[in-house]
């Protein structure tokens, strides 16, 4: 009986585990919103959710060269422009800048939307 016991223990923290696993999204989506840029500020702002966003990866690096551009052609500073991303929610932020419930946007593919 003992034996029996130990087994459902295992079997329930396992349980547990991988219903924890499953939380952590890693799932490619879809976003639309407005993208702001300027001096150590990379944010990005969801239309349906209002959720914010600190985002990094190659193809940000891109879209702020993008940015930086448009500063250079006379944009103000933390100009928006709407934009479509596919990424990966990397969950929460924990840099020195962001606010409590900032969250983490790997950037796979952007397209500035006009």
């Amino acid at each position: 009986m003992l034996e029996n016991e130990k087994n459902q223990k295992l079997i329930i923290l396992l349980s547990t585990l991988l219903i924890f696993a499953g939380c952590t999204s890693s799932k490619v989506k879809e976003y639309t919103g407005m993208y702001t840029y300027g001096h150590e500020v990379e944010i990005f702002t969801d239309d349906k959710t209002g959720q914010e966003y600190w985002i990094y990866d190659g193809e940000s690096d891109k879209l702020n060269r993008h940015m930086n551009e448009l500063l250079i052609k006379g944009e103000t500073p933390y100009s928006e422009v709407k934009v479509k991303i596919k990424g990966i929610d990397k969950g929460k932020a924990t840099n020195g800048l962001a606010k409590d419930g900032d969250r983490v946007l790997k950037v796979l593919k952007y397209d500035i939307i006009k």
